[in-house]
């Protein structure tokens, strides 16, 4: 299911989640090692859950989702507008957040996702895929159900007493929504509209109690 590449950007990206939800820790000089590991653990079971969703969604569709850390390459609205080589957003950014903010506000955006189709959806001229190229709607779709895992997950933790675990699901399934670059929430919005702003309004009634949680 995953590359050897993809897995070194999933560890990657877990490994800058740790870091930068443990950076108020550091900066006070409060070094937590029990919290660092319970931590690594949480949103390495957070992004799994979250990938993990998307990837057996795009299979369904008869696709192949890619992980990758977020690059940044188009700035502006022509194609040769480009940076000569991709900025490694999913890490500059979260740790220049956490920098200003000092670790009072986290950036849980590390990841995009690439989705194609694969041999076995060309090769299927009628029924369920009359159309053998995959759609803005289609990936809209497989994106989303990584938000969709992350709630689930988050009302799982809550109901089991797992605060944090259940805290970070929100916060990433929020992240996973904003509309920008190549990030996931931009995948969404332009494949199915509807679906984009009712998973906001679910994520943010939900992100609404996880400000309140201990």
């Amino acid at each position: 299911m995953f590359t050897e590449k993809e897995l070194g950007h999933l560890l990657l990206a877990v490994i800058i989640l740790t870091f930068i939800v443990s950076f108020k820790k550091i900066l006070g000089n409060q070094i937590d090692y029990l919290f660092f590991l319970i931590s690594f653990i949480f949103l390495a079971l957070i992004t799994l859950i979250n990938v993990i969703a998307k990837k057996a969604a795009a299979n369904y569709f008869e696709s192949n989702l890619e992980i990758k850390i977020w690059e940044w390459q188009r700035f502006g609205f022509r194609r040769e507008q480009q940076f000569k080589k991709p900025i490694p957003m999913g890490i500059i950014a979260p740790f220049i957040i956490s920098f200003l903010t000092l670790g009072s506000f986290f950036l849980f955006t590390p990841l995009e996702s690439n989705v194609e189709g694969t041999t076995a959806r060309a090769s299927k001229r009628h029924g369920k895929y009359r159309f053998t190229e995959l759609t803005d709607m289609h990936m809209g779709i497989i994106i989303s159900s990584g938000v969709i895992a992350n709630l689930i997950l988050a009302i799982i933790a809550y109901l089991i007493n797992l605060g944090e675990l259940a805290k970070w699901n929100i916060y990433f399934a929020a992240f996973s929504l904003i509309p920008f670059g190549n990030l996931d929430g931009m995948k969404i919005f332009m494949g199915k509209k509807e679906i984009w702003f009712t998973l906001a309004i679910i994520t943010m009634i939900f992100l609404s109690y996880a400000l309140f949680l201990p």
